[in-house]
């Protein structure tokens, strides 16, 4: 006998169909849209990297030669204050990059200004102590006082003109110049300044004579190189500058050299005035020589 089927138990089993889980549908796929360019941002940044590249390289490369720089200060706040400033903008630059919405620019960007601003730094660090700490003069004794007698020479020129104290009697006052050597480029720029300006000191009744430890041949190299005729005289011997205490000695063998020194000497070989820095690199204007020169002649 068949088993009769229940006619509600038919309507209460659930439907294949509601009891299977939905499928998952796959993940929408993501438009990518190109960042707009900001060119105006862009332009901005490569301004300000080129304002800092050209103060960074202009302190660097002029404040050898330029008294606007302050070569001939102990302290040359104008060079430091134009690397702080390429510093500054190189930072600038570097904060303006990180704000372009391009992935692309902002690493090309960003990336260079980063590697400015560090150059800047470390290169600008290191100028600071060259200039603070590697132009001293070794510890020396001037052996020379003003109103002293200028001790008596014998030496000659880059053209083999010998000259001795004899030279003092020909001018009112004479500048007497010792100089590193050929080698040091604050000389160099010191004599071509002093060579600019010889009428004026002729004007004023000064000559000019300059003493180094070079040899003679260097001497003359020397001034075809800065197309001076101011007197260069060799003392390679040491006769006078050893004399005067002016004599850098080097523990690698290299040739001495002399210590920077400057002194206005009148007619009867009395010294009238001295300058001497504990820096090589600062040395007087010609300006400020002018001016020493026009007190001592006020002055009873």
């Amino acid at each position: 006998m068949n088993e009769m089927t229940d006619p509600a138990q038919e309507l209460e089993s659930p439907a294949p169909e509601a009891t299977e889980a939905a499928e998952p549908q796959p993940p929408a796929r993501e438009v990518w849209r190109v960042p707009p360019a900001q060119p105006l941002r862009v332009i901005a940044a490569v301004l300000l990297l080129a304002a800092g590249a050209f103060s960074y390289g202009y302190a660097l490369v002029n404040f050898w030669s330029s008294p606007a720089l302050g070569v001939h200060l102990e302290i040359p706040y104008p060079a430091y204050l134009l690397i702080a400033l390429g510093l500054v903008l190189g930072l600038c630059a570097l904060r303006v990059a990180l704000g372009l919405w391009s992935p692309h620019a902002r690493l090309a960007i960003a990336g260079v200004a980063f590697l400015a601003c560090l150059t800047f730094g470390i290169g600008g660090g290191r100028f600071v102590s060259y200039t603070i700490r590697g132009t001293r003069n070794p510890p020396h004794h001037l052996n020379l006082s003003r109103g002293d007698t200028f001790p008596d020479f014998r030496l000659a020129d880059q053209n083999n003109t010998v000259y001795s104290a004899a030279v003092f009697s020909s001018h009112p006052m004479t500048l007497v110049v010792v100089y590193r050597g050929d080698f040091c480029p604050f000389a160099r720029f010191e004599l071509v300044e002093l060579s600019r300006r010889r009428s004026q000191f002729e004007k004023a009744g000064i000559g000019i004579v300059a003493v180094s430890a070079d040899p003679r041949q260097r001497c003359a190299m020397l001034a075809r190189f800065l197309r001076t005729d101011l007197p260069l005289l060799s003392d390679p011997n040491e006769q006078l500058l050893s004399r005067l205490g002016l004599v850098q000695h080097y523990a690698d063998h290299q040739p001495d050299s002399a210590i920077p020194a400057f002194f206005l000497v009148d007619g009867k070989r009395r010294v009238r005035w001295i300058f001497s820095s504990p820096y090589y690199r600062v040395q007087p204007s010609p300006q400020a020589i002018l001016a020493a020169a026009r007190n001592l002649h006020n002055s009873p």
